[in-house]
C-alpha cells in the first residue's frame, strides 16, 4: 500500500538485506513505481549505504527475519532529505530502537512482537509522507489500497477507525490485552531489554559451540530477535559435509516430535539452517532449554548419520 500510493516522483533505493526486500524491489519494478537503484551484498549482511542519494526515495527492511539482518543504524538518513523513506518494520516494532526522524512510511503488524493475530497491517505517516499523497501524476491505485481522496488529501478515515468488512474484535482485545502486559512489564525499554537478554543467551551459546554458527556474519548487522544459524560444515565428519542440509532437517523433525520447538525451519529461500524467534514475548530461561535441546538433536542424528565403524561400534 505504501509502495503504490507513495512512490512514483523520485527514483528509489532499495536496500536487498533479506528475502521481503527482494520482493519489495520486485514489486516496484513490476508495477514500474519508480527507476529504482538496488543496493545488494552477500546473504547475511547489510549493503553498503555510502552511495545513496538524498534526493531519492529509500525502502527498506529494518529486521529481517529470515536473514537475522538489520541496518546497523540509520544515521546515514539525513534529516534534512528531500526523498521519503519506507521502511518495513513488521518485526523492528517493539524489538529494537527506531529513529522516528529518519523514517517517513513505517508499516508493522500485531503478530510479531506482540504476539498477536496475523493479518493486521498497521502504517504511520509523517506529515512529509502525507504531503507526498498530494503531488499530482500519481499512477492509479485500486480503491482497497488508496490512501488518499480524490483531492490528494489523506484518507482519515484510516485513521480514524474506518473498516473494510468487520475484523476480528477478539484480535482487537487480544492486542490491547498484550499492550497492556508490554506497560505493566515496563514499556518499550523493558520490551527491548528483554530482547537484549534472549540475544545474549543464544550469543553465548553459539559463542560457546563449534558446530553452529551465526547466518549473519556482521555482527553490527545482526537481529537481536531474529536468530538465524547454520551447521558449521568443517566441524562435520568428512562423510557428513554434503549431508549438512539433511542434519539440520533431521535436528528439526527430532525438536517437532518431542514438542520443544515449532517452525524454526530457516526461511523458504533463505539457506538452510534454523530460525528461532527471541522476540520479547519469549523467555530467556526457556531459550537456554532450547539450546540443550538443539546439542541433543546435533548429537543424536549426527550419530544416526555416521557409519557405524565412525562410531567405533
Amino acid at each position: 500500500m505504501a509502495l503504490q500510493n507513495l512512490l512514483g516522483p523520485s527514483p528509489v533505493e532499495t536496500f536487498l538485506s533479506d528475502n521481503f526486500s527482494q520482493y519489495w524491489a520486485n514489486e516496484i519494478d513490476t508495477l514500474a513505481l519508480a527507476p529504482q537503484n538496488r543496493h545488494i551484498c552477500a546473504f547475511g549482511d547489510f549493503p553498503s549505504t555510502s552511495r545513496i542519494d538524498s534526493n531519492h526515495d529509500i525502502v527498506l527492511v529494518l529486521n529481517g527475519t529470515n536473514s537475522g539482518v538489520c541496518p546497523p543504524d540509520l544515521d546515514w538518513i539525513l534529516p534534512d532529505r528531500a526523498g521519503l523513506v519506507i521502511a518495513d518494520a513488521v518485526s523492528a516494532a517493539f524489538t529494537r530502537p527506531i529513529d522516528f526522524n529518519r523514517i517517513d512510511v513505517l508499516c508493522w503488524s500485531w503478530q510479531k512482537a506482540l504476539g498477536g493475530e496475523g493479518g493486521h497491517g498497521m502504517i504511520a505517516l509523517s506529515p512529509r509522507a502525507q504531503a507526498r499523497l498530494k503531488v499530482d501524476g500519481r499512477k492509479p491505485v485500486a480503491r482497497l489500497m488508496r490512501l488518499h481522496n480524490a483531492d490528494g488529501s489523506v484518507n482519515k478515515a484510516f485513521f480514524g477507525g474506518r473498516t473494510i468488512s468487520t475484523p476480528s474484535m477478539f484480535a482487537v482485545e487480544d492486542i490491547h490485552s498484550a499492550l497492556d502486559w508490554a506497560e505493566a512489564c515496563g514499556g518499550l525499554p523493558a520490551l527491548l531489554k528483554r530482547v537484549a537478554n534472549n540475544y545474549a543467551v543464544m550469543a553465548d551459546w553459539v559463542n560457546s559451540t563449534p558446530w553452529i554458527d551465526w547466518t549473519c556474519t556482521n555482527p553490527a548487522a545482526r537481529s537481536t530477535c531474529s536468530i538465524t544459524l547454520r551447521l558449521v560444515r568443517e566441524q562435520l565428519a568428512a562423510g557428513e559435509k554434503e549431508d549438512g542440509d539433511e542434519i539440520a532437517a533431521g535436528m528439526i523433525r527430532l525438536l517437532e516430535a518431542e514438542g520443544a520447538a515449532f517452525d524454526i525451519w530457516s526461511y523458504g529461500d533463505a539457506p538452510p539452517g534454523f530460525r528461532i524467534w527471541a522476540g520479547p514475548t519469549v523467555e530467556a530461561d526457556d531459550l537456554a532449554i532450547l539450546c540443550e535441546w538443539l546439542a541433543w538433536a546435533y548429537s543424536v542424528t549426527c550419530h544416526a548419520s555416521m557409519p557405524p565403524e565412525a562410531l567405533g561400534a
